[in-house]
């Protein structure tokens, strides 16, 4: 999921998966669980998204997890926290509000990844992929996909070379729909984490269902 990835051409396999870290997690204990999710392929990205997290406990998780995406060739991305991301040294941003994506690519520069959150709004995705964003993403992260989110998803896949990003995701099922309805990107959290099998089962199955 670096710029030279995401712009403008798809990527090959043409889905991808984005790993969402769980809105609470110890980075020491947490490590070899992303460390296994990573070692079993197809994912793109890490994004590390923190319920309430305070800064400095997000810039410890950060600093601790990074290092595992960069020695799979993962970006790691912030949500929404530009100026830690500055600070960091990471590979990116998530921003959760389509309308912030001027301010963040300024203070970003060109060579970190930029996405947006856009729900369903179509004049939302195009309005930050003209205002610098490298990936657009649809759906809501607490509900399970729809129909129109697939029709959605289908619209910009055909006009758009911007990449998407569909961050609802909750079943094996879910993954296998939106990627055959276009999408370059699956954001997958619970999914991953939950599963008793562990997190190399899931992405593996995961990367079965995106690729059929």
């Amino acid at each position: 999921m670096s710029r030279e990835r995401v712009a403008p051409a798809r990527p090959e396999p043409a889905c991808r998966l984005l790993l969402i870290s769980p809105p609470r997690l110890d980075p020491a204990s947490f490590a070899p669980r992303l460390e296994a999710a990573l070692a079993a392929g197809g994912s793109a990205g890490f994004l590390l998204r923190l319920a309430g997290a305070e800064r400095s406990a997000a810039g410890r998780a950060a600093a601790e997890l990074r290092p595992l995406c960069a020695a799979h060739g993962v970006a790691c991305l912030l949500q929404d926290d530009v100026g830690l991301a500055l600070e960091l040294g990471v590979d990116g941003v998530h921003l959760g509000a389509a309308e912030a994506v001027p301010a963040a690519r300024a203070a970003l520069g060109p060579g970190r990844i930029l996405g947006a959150s856009c729900g369903s709004s179509r004049h939302a995705a195009m309005v930050a992929g003209d205002a610098g964003a490298d990936y657009i993403a649809f759906g809501d992260p607490e509900r399970p996909p729809t129909v129109e989110l697939g029709e959605l998803i289908a619209w910009w896949s055909e006009l758009f070379v911007l990449p998407c990003l569909v961050e609802s995701a909750a079943s094996v099922t879910d993954c296998r729909t939106l990627a055959r309805a276009g999408a370059d990107f699956i954001g997958v959290a619970a999914l991953v984490w939950q599963d008793a099998r562990g997190p190399a089962a899931v992405v593996a199955d995961l990367r079965r269902a995106i690729a059929t």
